[in-house]
């Protein structure tokens, strides 16, 4: 190429990008002059933003009815909102096969979750006019693909289904008008969409990502009440079930049963003469042992007659019980010898007096507290002192207690047994009290007509 041509080439591309540039500024000034320099004004982002806070209200309300009636057996109350009349019947649509997409997704979450994308990109048009072309486009796609799902959602509505959900008919007239407005307000800018971006890139993996994860959060907080209230309709089910006195005594009568001897050196709450014995293993630094223990005794104090209530110590404790993997309760052995201790120096009253102190100052032990206790029940303090030594018969006794619990597999403490058999933890109240009474009759035909109070 001589200089001449290649002169001539670099002339008529300066002048082309000259007349370019000038075409975009006029373009600009003319555009600038009818509503400025951005994509639109904010009266279409206002128009969207109504029509997405009444979808997001309708499939918010769908939703909510939807995870009630996935989450509950039981009858769900009918709702002001949309009360069942005729073929109008919200709740009945949502229990059909079709809420749900792909077996796992409902689709008023999804349609939530859909709002919640929208109402982000609407906020931010609205506040930031760089990124209003860009949240247009991205809306556009939105109600695109949106009213596709609401043809078929009304198709399924209309031929394969016997009811009518006016909620969801508010859903896809609201798809329908937005999909109207951002198609004519982009075919009545379209000049605008050939413009330079003016948002940054920055900007816009904010505006998609921000929208992503809205949506993602819209759906896990739908999820994750739906599975709280599962678990906790299933928890109220196996309650129900646990403690129906049929099942109570099935379940007893066909647990194990445990040869559990008492001793004349084991401590009684009650009438030694009182013929049911209730057996409790026990620990004097578990607070759970500490309420089983005062209903325990108060139903032995209201059937004085019939229950005496037998202690055996099992300390969680690697200190005096090697089936413990962890050391749960550090300091329950010296607790569970003391107590043995107040019960060789004065009897059964002795003992219950001073594990009960021992349960109530459980949060406040000190080294010196058995000892304390002691002194502040009159107790023989030498005699105490000569008990709580490793190789003492307190010691020894708490040693067979331990071997005893492991020989039954106990791995906690509560734990409860009575006529030979475990009394489940579930069991608590007039459950438990079911429980005995159960088993009374089961092994005691002729006390069938006992009665226990509590």
């Amino acid at each position: 190429m001589t200089n001449g041509s290649r002169q001539r080439s670099e002339n008529f591309l300066t002048r082309w990008l000259s007349r370019r540039k000038e075409r975009i500024a006029a373009q600009r000034q003319e555009l600038a002059a009818i509503e400025g320099p951005y994509f639109s004004g904010r009266l279409p982002f206002v128009l969207l933003m109504v029509l997405g806070l009444l979808g997001a209200f309708a499939t918010g309300f769908l939703t909510y009815r939807h995870v009630l009636l996935a989450s509950t057996s039981g009858a769900v109350k009918e709702s002001f909102l949309c009360r069942a009349e005729g073929s109008v019947n919200c709740d009945a649509i949502l229990l059909t096969e079709y809420s749900v997409l792909f077996g796992y997704f409902p689709s008023a979450t999804l349609g939530l979750m859909g709002f919640a994308f929208v109402l982000w990109f609407i906020v931010n048009g609205l506040v930031n006019e760089r990124a209003r072309k860009v949240s247009w486009t991205l809306l556009i796609l939105y109600f695109v693909a949106a009213i596709g799902f609401s043809w078929y959602y009304a198709y399924i509505m209309a031929f394969h289904v016997d009811f009518v959900c006016t909620w969801c008919i508010v859903v896809h007239v609201v798809n329908l008008l937005s999909l109207v407005i951002v198609l004519a307000v982009a075919i009545k800018h379209r000049k605008r969409f050939l413009l330079p971006e003016l948002s940054t890139r920055a900007e816009r993996v904010y505006l998609v990502a921000g929208g992503l994860l809205l949506s993602a959060l819209v759906f896990t907080g739908a999820t994750y009440w739906e599975s709280r209230l599962s678990f906790k309709e299933a928890k109220h089910q196996f309650e129900e079930l646990a403690n129906d006195p049929v099942v109570i005594r099935a379940v007893m009568e066909g647990s194990p049963d445990f040869n559990i001897p008492i001793q004349p050196a084991d401590p009684v709450y009650g009438s030694p003469k009182a013929p049911y014995p209730i057996i409790l293993f026990s620990d004097f630094k578990c607070p759970v042992c500490a309420r089983r223990e005062k209903f325990l005794r108060n139903l032995v104090d209201k059937n004085p007659n019939t229950l005496r209530l037998v202690f055996i110590n099992y300390p969680l404790s690697k200190e005096c019980n090697p089936a413990v993997l962890h050391d749960l309760h550090p300091g329950a052995c010296t607790l569970a010898r003391a107590a043995y201790a107040a019960f060789l120096l004065g009897g059964s009253k002795a003992f219950w007096t001073y594990g009960s102190l021992l349960l109530e100052n459980r949060k406040n032990l000190t080294p010196g507290t058995p000892l304390a206790l002691a002194e502040r029940l009159n107790l023989d303090t030498a005699g105490f002192l000569d008990l709580m030594k490793p190789d003492s018969p307190a010691a020894k006794k708490v040693e067979q207690d331990v071997h005893l619990g492991i020989e039954l597999s106990l791995t906690s403490t509560p734990q409860v047994f009575f006529l030979g058999k475990r009394i489940p933890e579930m069991f608590q109240g007039e459950f438990l009290v079911e429980a005995l009474e159960g088993l009374i009759a089961s092994k005691h035909p002729e006390d069938t007509d006992i009665d226990l109070r509590w």
